[in-house]
């Protein structure tokens, strides 16, 4: 390889780098200034589930109390399957 194509090679890397930390900066930028990309959105995380309460009936099943976007759910859980055996609302969600 010759001094001229290691030349060539390093330029064209440095153009490349050069060419992606300005499409970040643009995309920063427009960010920044409210733009609404989709690749600019945040990702927000709103599904949770919370575990409320747990009791096991046997060494094999269990309830448990789950709260999910504004609903309780009263699961029966096995080693083999699982039951919803009530879903409420939360009183006071905005759902």
């Amino acid at each position: 390889m010759g001094n001229g194509q290691i030349i060539t090679a390093i330029l064209g890397l440095i153009f490349v780098l050069g060419l992606a930390l300005i499409t970040i900066a643009l995309l920063k930028w427009l960010q920044n200034k409210g733009a609404d990309l989709c690749l600019c959105k945040k990702i927000k995380k709103t599904n949770h589930i919370n575990i409320i309460e747990q009791r096991r009936l046997d060494p094999r099943n269990s309830v448990v109390l789950l709260e999910n976007d504004g609903n309780r759910y009263l699961l029966l859980v096995g080693a083999d399957s699982s039951i919803i055996i009530d879903q409420t609302k939360v009183k006071g969600s905005a759902k």
